[in-house]
């Protein structure tokens, strides 16, 4: 069953076309209006189709922003291939600063493959899905850490069981060359579109660059070189600059610390600096109590810390901080 969602341009004619991905939407503002999903295709000709995804979390702004600047800036005439651009996936979260949807509380990144009989964000991910994914041959998402989390940049990704796919896979995340490469080893996370897209055969990866609500030059450069250097990897764009060197690190369930109740973090950690297996990261100051004795938080294994929450106020299970462990290419494609 196909949802109701439509593409209004026709993605094999050559050149540039801008258009949009449409969905009905009535609501007490328009009874007939549709939700209208800003799509580029650039169309080199032959060669392989990327999908570059932002903005499928409204409040992550360095991708939304580098995706318009690539749409603005590329040369459908030196392209060997074609680009599928969607800078800002989710308009209604973007247009509210929001991470979820106002209009269904639909969270983009955990909706995929999308329902065609469920609410608009869910027809929303089957449509991107079915009009947008199925014509990729690869698919880079950007994210970062948005109004909640402050990441540093690095290439973001998981890998599949099947070994082609998986080297695939890193190769791409390899080639962003951020500072540092993440790989999560055993993901929580399902809904993703990088994981609808691995489990369709297509190597697909997503980047965490920067957040904390807003952009700074570096993280939004890091992302407009990290995807053009993707795509000189694929052989869409001419080869790139020689590459600076990423950090590969593995993030396994144990680097996330979490809130063990409500409070006021305030961190002994900054991001970047070493976190020894057990170590404290913080206190929990009691806002209603102050004369309470702070709570001390401590990392489980460890690592380099590599994102941080950002508002201090913290409810159970809230991730405080984050780290990850160095590990080798051989080591993370043996599972």
């Amino acid at each position: 069953m196909s949802g109701p969602a439509r593409l209004d341009l026709d993605p094999g004619t050559p050149g540039r076309k801008t258009g949009a991905l449409r969905l009905p939407w009535s609501h007490d503002g328009s009874a007939y209006g549709q939700l209208v999903v800003p799509v580029t295709v650039l169309n080199g000709g032959r060669g392989p189709t990327a999908l570059l995804t932002a903005g499928i979390h409204g409040d992550e702004y360095e991708g939304q922003i580098a995706l318009a600047r690539l749409a603005r800036e590329l040369d459908p005439a030196r392209l060997a291939g074609r680009l599928v651009i969607v800078p800002t996936a989710l308009p209604p979260a973007a247009l509210a600063g929001r991470r979820t949807s106002p209009v269904d509380g639909g969270n983009l990144a955990r909706l995929f493959p999308g329902d065609p009989a469920g609410p608009q964000t869910a027809q929303l991910a089957e449509g991107i899905v079915r009009l947008l994914l199925a014509l990729a041959d690869l698919v880079v998402d950007l994210h970062s850490g948005g109004s909640t989390l402050e990441y540093l940049p690095c290439a973001w990704g998981r890998l599949p069981a099947d070994p082609g796919l998986a080297a695939r896979t890193l190769d791409l995340l390899v080639a962003f060359d951020a500072p540092l490469t993440a790989v999560v080893r055993r993901p929580e996370a399902r809904g993703t579109l990088v994981a609808t897209a691995l489990e369709a055969g297509i190597p697909a990866i997503a980047t965490e660059l920067g957040g904390g609500g807003g952009v700074t030059p570096s993280t939004v450069a890091a992302a407009v070189r990290g995807v053009r250097r993707v795509l000189a990897a694929a052989g869409i764009l001419p080869p790139a600059e020689p590459a600076r060197g990423t950090r590969l690190l593995a993030v396994e369930g144990g680097h996330f610390v979490r809130a063990p109740g409500r409070g006021l973090f305030e961190p002994t950690v900054a991001l970047g600096d070493r976190v020894p297996p057990g170590g404290s990261v913080g206190v929990l100051h009691d806002p209603e109590r102050p004369g309470r004795e702070t709570e001390a938080v401590h990392a489980t294994d460890g690592g380099l810390a590599i994102c941080r929450r950002v508002p201090a106020m913290a409810a159970p299970g809230d991730v405080l901080l984050h780290t990850a462990a160095d590990v080798t290419r051989d080591a993370l494609l043996a599972g």
